[in-house]
């Protein structure tokens, strides 16, 4: 693996590992995050609000994760057709 191919691998694990915090402490996240989204802090949120934050957090992280494993898998089999015509380009 070049060194750039495995740059951008450590580069999107740790994007999805920083977006992961989001599914592992939903509330956590939406305490942190309730300013951006309402302008208010959490605790002043309705519960429907508090729990659409989550939710949408949540869906956020979902998506990451979801976006990380499908490049990383793709950058899996790019290499390996590179390691192949290589392979074969020498035998």
């Amino acid at each position: 693996m070049s060194h750039r191919a495995k740059a951008a691998s450590e580069l999107l694990l740790l994007g999805a590992t920083i977006a992961g915090c989001a599914a592992m402490d939903p509330q956590g996240y939406a305490r942190q995050n309730a300013p951006n989204y309402y302008k208010r802090s959490y605790d002043d949120l309705s519960a429907e609000q508090k729990m659409q934050l989550e939710n949408h957090l949540a869906r956020q992280s979902n998506d990451v994760w979801r976006t990380g494993a499908q490049v990383t898998s793709a950058l899996g089999h790019l290499i390996q057709g590179a390691g192949v015509l290589v392979y074969s380009a020498r035998h």
